[in-house]
């Protein structure tokens, strides 16, 4: 399976009002639906395996099935770990063939967190593959107050210094959005967003963007926005679907109709995400 880079599946949608989503998975319905959305759209989709809910140990099956099904799919696609920590995560995900990693040392210094970046990018662009970091923190939604949420906001001139001195691919910036889902109404900073836009001519990543409201993803996409992360609205609507099809006998609960269910509750909002962020039917820009 021939993947995209970070950089490659993103270059087309730079400054062209559309983004590419980015989607998580942990398992074989999921990686389904993505790649079954995504080829029904002819959407480009970058596919995200995140440490945190896959272990290292169990990446290569994973991958296997990831391969699998793109094997039947014609359309552009990046794998991309998500969220690694350290540099072994990363060393080891470019063993196994990831075509773009990211590197989070947010919540570090600003002089660590450009030392690590460095350091990834050295490693992955030794491998081909390309480089996600994060400047600024987006926190969790149910963990975060105001207050924090407003002090790990990315700072222009950090943002256009930390580009410059990393050599990233592309940058995951903080205007408000949080992981997982919001405690109230999120307040997206777009005057940060433009100013960031300004410095920085690398693709701009958002994270957070399940539950943040449709005129505010579309908003910054016009704005800047690149590529935009998103687990919790496939996540949520998956297991709800799991758990309406466990009730009654369990005797007479087929285990493929459960997860066939599942797996289509996931592609519905996926096709979803897909016609907000544009990129339906561009596929074709890859060729």
């Amino acid at each position: 399976m021939k993947y995209l880079t970070l950089a490659e599946i993103l270059e087309p949608c730079k400054g062209q009002g559309w983004a590419v989503g980015a989607y998580d998975t942990c398992n074989q319905e999921i990686t389904q639906a993505i790649v079954n959305a995504c080829a029904a759209d002819q959407a480009p989709a970058i596919i995200m395996i995140y440490p945190h809910h896959t272990p290292q140990t169990e990446w290569p099956t994973l991958l296997r099935i990831i391969e699998a099904e793109l094997e039947r799919a014609n359309i552009p696609a990046a794998l991309v770990l998500d969220h690694a920590k350290t540099l072994d995560q990363i060393e080891c995900a470019l063993e196994l063939g990831f075509s773009g990693v990211m590197i989070d040392a947010s919540l570090a210094p600003l002089e660590q967190n450009i030392e690590i970046t460095r350091q990834a990018v050295e490693l992955a662009h030794a491998r081909g593959a390309s480089v996600e970091a994060e400047l600024g923190h987006v926190g969790v939604g149910d963990e975060v107050t105001s207050e924090d949420q407003q002090a790990h906001l990315t700072r222009v001139d950090e943002a256009e210094r930390f580009v410059k001195e990393t050599g990233v691919d592309a940058l995951a910036v903080s205007i408000g959005t949080l992981h997982g889902l919001y405690r109230g109404k999120p307040h997206l900073d777009f005057e940060r967003l433009s100013q960031l836009r300004a410095v920085c001519p690398i693709p701009l990543v958002l994270h957070g963007g399940s539950d943040t409201p449709d005129q505010d993803l579309r908003r910054a996409i016009e704005i800047g926005i690149d590529k935009i992360n998103i687990w919790t609205d496939i996540r949520i609507p998956y297991l709800q679907a799991l758990k309406e099809s466990l009730e009654g006998p369990i005797k007479k609960i087929e285990v493929h109709e459960v997860f066939e269910t599942a797996r289509a509750a996931a592609i519905e909002v996926i096709r979803k995400k897909n016609q907000l962020l544009g990129s339906v039917g561009r596929s074709a820009q890859y060729s």
